[in-house]
């Protein structure tokens, strides 16, 4: 095994040399991003099989792997080249980011967040998602992003060890700041809506909106994501929309806000499911 591995890197390095902007590196299973070359650093997220992202080449020798630099919604990030395929980035089929998506509002990652990494890695749902649940998170508002990066690291904190969860429940959360935040992103299970995690994404406003709702920004975030979603085939067509408390023993997303989202295409209460 010894006089094999350099072997296989170096067939890697061949395939990789000359490599421009439009290569890709495309896990074969699903793999570990990493803020740096080795299983020292930090985990960042974790590629589903077959997700692609942009690379530039270069490659570091770190304990019994060669490590490929790659692009993650323009984070420096490394992965093993055992796990990786590369190939010309094809932009009618091949998402080069699994997040930033077009038509997508701002993003705000995981790593500048500065998410935990979860307990054990995210298992992605089976299948397209047909449902979209909203959430609120209740407590305080936050109106800039610094004030709300400091709430999804307390929401993450809560899950995880108040809960006991495996990583912050939601799929992404969003602030009156006007940004959405990466929590278990597009295709990951969530944990946060009992009997609904493996085919719905839960998209949570931070705050209480028991007696108001969201200011106009974090709802056209909200608006965005869904629609960037269905554009991007991350969310069914026929997808149904609701509240948290439309399927679970809970006030959640507040009164106010549940109010709101009745009026919004695809919401059906109760259990039902929304007709095309």
């Amino acid at each position: 095994m010894k006089y094999l591995l350099p072997v296989l890197c170096a067939l890697f390095a061949v395939s990789v040399k000359g490599t421009e902007a439009s290569q890709c590196a495309c896990a074969t299973e699903r793999l570990h991003l990493r803020n740096g070359p080795g299983t020292t650093h930090d985990v960042i997220t974790t590629l589903a099989s077959q997700q692609c992202l942009p690379h530039d080449g270069q490659q570091q020798v770190q304990g019994s792997y060669t490590w490929l630099h790659l692009d993650y919604n323009g984070q420096s990030a490394w992965a093993a080249t055992n796990w990786l395929r590369v190939q010309t980035c094809d932009d009618q089929n091949q998402t080069t980011s699994n997040l930033q998506l077009a038509g997508c509002p701002k993003i705000v990652t995981r790593a500048e967040w500065g998410a935990r990494a979860p307990k054990q890695p995210h298992s992605n749902m089976p299948d397209l998602p047909v449902y979209v649940f909203i959430h609120h998170g209740a407590g305080t508002e936050c109106f800039d992003r610094q004030a709300c990066e400091q709430k999804v690291r307390d929401y993450q904190n809560y899950h995880m060890d108040g809960h006991g969860w495996n990583d912050i429940g939601y799929n992404f959360v969003v602030g009156e700041d006007g940004n959405a935040y990466e929590a278990r992103g597009w295709d990951a299970i969530g944990a946060h809506t009992r009997g609904y995690n493996t085919n719905g994404i839960a998209i949570s406003v931070i705050g209480d909106f028991s007696n108001k709702v969201p200011n106009e920004a974090a709802l056209n975030t909200v608006k965005q994501l869904i629609q960037c979603g269905l554009a991007n085939h991350k969310i069914s067509h026929s997808y149904t929309l609701k509240g948290h408390r439309d399927v679970g023993t809970t006030a959640c997303p507040g009164t106010a806000y549940y109010n709101l989202i009745q009026s919004w295409p695809h919401f059906v209460s109760g259990t039902g499911l929304y007709q095309v």
